[in-house]
């Protein structure tokens, strides 16, 4: 990946958290909601919006993250997900827009897959908002 470092990928969260702080997420009394975000061809990240502000979702994702910043509202879709053992390794971003009209997110992923080692994948991803049980 040319042109990319974790210093990068800092400044670029610590910007979204000024502008848009954590609890925001969807409107509480709102219809609950799951969403899938798919990428690399074949791999997915699977979640339910939480029905309450401020809280975060939980992901299935390997190795094991925890959602740290969760915002999807004003048509946008944001996550950040840490590892469990090293709060301090970003494991998931995922930074989408809405298609205007649909239920459909479009943006990038940036992901660490690796084991004891860095293993950095980015690029497009693409997300689908549905009712939670369909």
């Amino acid at each position: 990946m040319r042109g990319f470092n974790l210093a990068k990928l800092a400044f670029i969260v610590g910007i979204v958290c000024l502008f848009n702080p954590p609890g925001n997420s969807l409107a509480a009394g709102s219809p609950r909601q799951t969403v899938t975000c798919s990428f690399m061809d074949s791999q997915e990240v699977k979640f339910d919006v939480p029905a309450k502000l401020g809280d975060l979702p939980d992901v299935d994702f390997y190795p094991p993250a925890k959602v740290t910043l969760f915002s999807f509202r004003d048509n946008s879709l944001l996550l950040v997900a840490m590892d469990v053992n090293d709060p301090s390794r970003v494991r998931i971003v995922i930074s989408a827009q809405s298609r205007k009209g649909q239920k459909t997110y479009d943006g990038q992923f940036i992901v660490d897959a690796g084991g004891n080692s860095l293993q950095l994948e980015n690029g497009p991803v693409s997300c689908v908002a549905g009712s939670a049980g369909k």
